[in-house]
């Protein structure tokens, strides 16, 4: 049985800020690449109003491609209205995002945490009664572009409020890319303390190059939870400067020299990455894609000529 699991947010975190016009097939083509190189659960777009997210407009569209892989998918809902439309495509799985700090919550959702806290009561509630879990993502858990460093204990706190309403994973996310790995371990150590491990993911950004060692101590200090997006593709619209998810297949590849089981094959997630940069007609951040997957064989050289 696979110890970790991957979610890879590409088709929504990934794509959202893209100002680019990206069309619903290529977005199908995506969810459907994840899928089939063993992904366990993609996050495959967003009921948020198209006024705040013009990329992601299709979501209708993009879900109606796939009713028989619904329960491997998940979708990100900002209030109540965009849960009603999630269940009434048969989701099962849906996100809330709730932020460590009320300038950015008010930023980004337009209300205080306190008030983010009560609505997401009433999600879980009315989610509970159609059987589909309730996620929250706890943005800027390491720092906020506005209100500077964030106190772990803030986080802890809002882990375990977010535990006692019912919420069935709770994501610690590094919105802006500030977090080190020492300051990851020391936030699972604490969060430990507060909520099961099990329960908990981990979100962070490569903004500043550290996603790939800040997912190996998060994994050395017990979490088997992880986001990333594939080819590195994507950050938060609503927050200045957070270019760069971690990319899926390259913090995949260090958790598989690890020892980690994943169920995911590194190869079709690099043929993935290839596709979607032709689609997005650019290159991406990710390095495996490009680099190709190392063989420890030996090479047949004997044909080879050449210097440099």
């Amino acid at each position: 049985m696979n110890d970790v699991i991957w979610t890879d947010v590409a088709p929504r975190d990934g794509l959202q800020s893209i100002a680019d016009s990206i069309s619903t097939n290529a977005k199908v083509r995506l969810v459907r690449g994840l899928l089939d190189a063993g992904v366990p659960r993609v996050e495959a777009t967003s009921f948020v109003s198209p006024r705040w997210v013009p990329q992601l407009a299709d979501a209708a569209a993009v879900l109606a491609a796939f009713e028989s892989d619904i329960a491997r998918l998940r979708v990100l809902v900002p209030n109540l209205r965009g849960l009603e439309l999630a269940l009434a495509h048969g989701m099962r799985n849906v996100l809330v995002t709730i932020a460590a700090t009320d300038t950015f919550n008010r930023r980004n959702v337009n209300r205080s945490v306190d008030e983010s806290l009560v609505e997401i009561s009433h999600i879980v509630e009315l989610a509970s009664e159609r059987d589909c879990a309730v996620d929250v993502a706890i943005s800027v858990s390491f720092g906020c572009p506005f209100e500077g460093e964030v106190a772990p204990e803030r986080v802890v706190a809002l882990c375990a409020d977010l535990a006692a309403r019912g919420v069935a994973e709770i994501g610690v996310a590094d919105t802006i890319g500030v977090a080190t790995p020492v300051d990851v371990t020391r936030m699972c150590a604490r969060v430990a303390d507060a909520v099961q491990l099990e329960q908990v993911s981990l979100h962070v950004h490569d903004t500043r190059g550290l996603g790939v060692a800040n997912i190996v101590a998060a994994y050395d200090s017990g979490i088997r939870r992880f986001d990333g997006s594939v080819g590195g593709v994507g950050g938060c619209p609503f927050a200045p400067r957070a270019t760069g998810n971690v990319c899926s297949e390259d913090a995949l590849q260090a958790l598989h020299a690890m020892g980690a089981e994943t169920g995911i094959d590194l190869a079709a997630m690099c043929a993935v990455a290839d596709v979607l940069a032709s689609d997005l007609r650019r290159d991406l951040p990710g390095k495996l894609y490009r680099a190709g997957i190392w063989s420890r064989e030996p090479r047949d050289v004997t044909m080879e000529t050449g210097v440099g």
